[in-house]
């Protein structure tokens, strides 16, 4: 048994369906993130490559990622022609995450002699909201245990699947990289550089932010900052370019380049 959404999906979103069925100028899909839901994909929607093995390429049983082109009472038209490899990849790592979550609430209701069907039922809010149960748990990660009041579950309850949640589900940091450029015209600039570098760890660790810093030739050092929250990461690169150039002297001294992506 997994969660699966109550209704049906809205134009343009993106799906995990499994192939049932085909026709001749149609694949039928079932709709795996809805309760008894198919979806239809007609050949105008599909790749000449796979229009050519239909036969092939889209046996029953396989996974596909569609778009929701048109939704109405009868049938829900899908696309896999109009889906780019970037929301391929996106749509993946969502499912897995869905997954990762829906493991978790499985586990929970067992561990706990917990209905998992009445757990569920806790849930069909929260995922209109949020778009997922994963989305939810990583707000419950980070904001903490009284946002599992969204649940209107037993106080005992909440506190164990708050402490599973914290176990299990990390919230990603955002990640800041780039190229501090630092040089001192003073007599003793060796010292202060490495002055500068304590200095820089001191504001990292207030801010609690993750800070790796690596020489790679005068005067040039790769810099990345990690945290929960970017803005965290932005307003600790500040007040490090402001000590810096403190230290150093001038604000011709010290300069940071963040890295493109």
């Amino acid at each position: 048994m997994v969660y699966l959404k109550k209704g049906v999906p809205s134009v343009d979103d993106l799906l995990i369906c499994t192939i049932e069925r085909l026709a001749q100028h149609e694949c039928f899909v079932k709709l795996d993130e809805y309760k008894d839901t198919e979806g239809m994909i007609h050949t105008s929607e599909m790749d000449r490559r796979t229009v050519r093995n239909m036969r092939v390429m889209l046996k029953p049983g396989r996974q596909l990622i569609c778009k929701v082109m048109d939704v109405n009472p009868n049938q829900i038209n899908l696309s896999i022609r109009r889906v780019g490899e970037g929301q391929r990849r996106s749509k993946l790592q969502e499912w897995k995450n869905e997954k990762r979550a829906d493991d978790l609430l499985q586990f929970f209701a067992k561990r706990d002699k917990l209905e998992l069907e009445d757990l569920y039922n806790k849930f069909d809010k929260i995922v209109e909201e949020y778009g997922g149960i994963y989305s939810f748990m990583l707000e419950v990660a980070r904001l903490g245990e009284n946002a599992l009041d969204e649940l209107d579950i037993k106080s005992k309850i909440a506190h164990e699947l708050f402490g599973l949640i914290q176990q299990r589900i990390k919230p990603p940091k955002a990640t800041i990289q780039g190229v501090l450029h630092m040089h001192s015209n003073k007599g003793d600039g060796l010292l202060a550089i490495k002055k500068v570098e304590k200095e820089i760890q001191k504001i990292a660790d207030k801010n609690e932010v993750e800070v790796k810093l690596s020489y790679s030739g005068a005067p040039t050092y790769q810099i990345s900052l990690s945290a929960e929250n970017k803005k965290d990461i932005e307003q600790t690169v500040e007040e490090i370019i402001a000590k810096v150039q403190g230290l150093l002297g001038g604000k011709s001294n010290a300069e940071f380049i963040k890295s493109k992506k």
